[in-house]
């Protein structure tokens, strides 16, 4: 192919992709922004908001949550308004976020991308005011960096911080991106408040029957702004929600395999979980989009009570540590773990003195069982009680033939984990069940003070058991030994 050839066919290329540009919001972000690296979830976000604007989404609010630094602000509040004025520069677009600042930024990146030679090729008829411009066609259509309007058309878009004036403003299209900045702000009563009286008394008087919303965050609380509209109005927002992590199946967009990043290039999964390690309730919340109540939903934080290992050690006195276990065996991410959990009676109180979750196969979790309990105060007079479901079964079976070990099963549960955790709420709230110190402390405190919010639930299936067994139990085995050391 000679060298004239190869550059009309590279002509027609563009052409094609600039026609693509005009008609899919995905392909304009690669072509006004070539280094742009779209990711399967970018392009979601970017089909939803066209459908938004092409009244092909079954409503005309769309909630989107993804986590930090993954690029939604790029593509809802950057990129969208420019390309929503080039499908029609009549309309009339309100950015907003929690400050001014911030929607001023999104207003000025606005403007660079219609002011670009790619936005001009892709959408020639609609252009902004440039004070350089000689024609006279372009002086006196208003551009700021609160407002600017489409030269000819009279569409326009308003930049204003979340409690700041809309007076006059009417809006097709009203984009709200992160209105709380940080966990003060999101943890204070008082600007939650604020915050919603902004958006009932301010953002919605500016909307009209066919106005369209698009609310983009990263959840901070259970009542931020999201949840409350979730609360009042689920039914109708469309809701596109992306953890960092996979945890389920029920986006079908999303190619990934549980416990996979959602993009590893950046966000590895390894630096996730480091995120996950420090923090608990702010990963699931803000990562996860799972946020808990602040101190618990069923179960307190401040319930749980804590003791060192040392002062532990000196009152135990040789009480038995009785081991319970939720088993699963497998080692895909995909599935349950094995949760597991070591306690001791002392007095009146229930002392948890360790707990783990594993992901193993059945010969594996057959080996780790007995290593764990030995290292964790396993005496004769100890208990190993496993729930009963089709795996437990199986391993106090296995293990009853191949150790030593006393292997029994806990009672099957007759009501819900919730109902189960309720009626065990008050003996924890009392501050009867302790934690002995340990690293493993805040990943067991935020399962069972996040339950039903969590992804999983092993931890609350054990803790359940472990005080129905030691506290509210009246008919457990008697320690027929310990009483004829007492009466000797």
């Amino acid at each position: 192919m000679d060298y004239q050839a190869s550059m009309r066919l590279l002509e027609l290329e563009r052409e094609l992709h600039r026609r693509e540009a005009v008609e899919r919001f995905p392909v304009f972000l690669d072509y006004t922004s070539p280094a742009y690296s779209r990711q399967w979830f970018h392009t979601l976000i970017a089909e939803k908001c066209q459908a938004l604007l092409q009244d092909t989404l079954p409503t005309q609010k769309l909630m989107i949550f993804v986590p930090p630094q993954h690029g939604k602000s790029e593509i809802v509040s950057r990129k969208f308004p420019a390309w929503a004025l080039g499908q029609n520069p009549l309309l009339k677009i309100v950015g907003t976020s929690y400050s001014a600042d911030l929607a001023a930024q999104f207003s000025r990146a606005i403007q660079r991308t219609i002011d670009s030679k790619e936005y001009g090729e892709v959408f020639p008829n609609t252009y902004l005011n440039n004070q350089k411009a000689k024609k006279d066609s372009q002086r006196g259509w208003l551009r700021n960096v609160d407002m600017f309007e489409t030269v000819g058309f009279g569409g326009f878009y308003k930049a204003v911080g979340v409690g700041g004036s809309l007076t006059g403003t009417p809006a097709d299209l009203g984009i709200i991106d992160d209105p709380i900045k940080d966990a003060l702000e999101a943890n204070s009563q008082t600007y939650r408040d604020r915050v919603w009286d902004w958006y009932n008394d301010v953002f919605l008087t500016r909307l009209h029957n066919n106005s369209k919303q698009i609310l983009i965050q990263t959840r901070w609380h259970t009542d931020d702004l999201a949840g409350r509209l979730l609360e009042y109005e689920g039914d109708s927002w469309e809701i596109v929600s992306i953890p960092a992590l996979r945890e389920d199946m029920q986006l079908p967009e999303d190619p990934r395999q549980i416990g996979e990043a959602l993009w590893e290039e950046r966000h590895s999964r390894a630096r996730l979980q480091e995120v996950e390690q420090r923090s608990p309730r702010t990963f699931a919340a803000l990562y996860q989009q799972r946020p808990t109540i602040a101190g618990g939903n069923i179960i307190k934080r401040e319930w749980f009570k804590h003791i060192s290992q040392t002062e532990f050690n000196r009152m135990h006195n040789n009480e038995p540590v009785v081991f319970f276990i939720d088993t699963a065996y497998t080692d895909k991410s995909d599935n349950d773990p094995t949760g597991i959990i070591a306690t001791c009676k002392i007095g009146n109180d229930l002392y948890v003195t360790h707990a783990e979750k594993v992901r193993f196969r059945f010969p594996d979790l057959l080996r780790f069982v007995p290593n764990y309990v030995k290292q964790h105060g396993y005496t004769s007079r100890s208990s190993i009680r496993i729930e009963p479901k089709a795996n437990g079964i199986s391993v106090i079976d296995q293990m009853k033939e191949t150790t030593g070990l006393n292997v029994t099963q806990t009672p099957s549960p007759k009501d819900s984990k919730e109902t189960r955790l309720n009626a065990a709420s008050p003996t924890i709230e009392c501050g009867r069940v302790i934690l002995v110190d340990g690293a493993w402390n805040e990943l067991f405190e935020d399962e069972v003070c996040g339950f039903p919010s969590k992804p999983h639930d092993e931890y609350v299936d054990v803790l359940c058991y472990a005080i129905d067994y030691h506290i509210a139990n009246p008919f457990k085995p008697i320690d027929k030994a310990r009483i004829a050391r007492q009466v000797y």
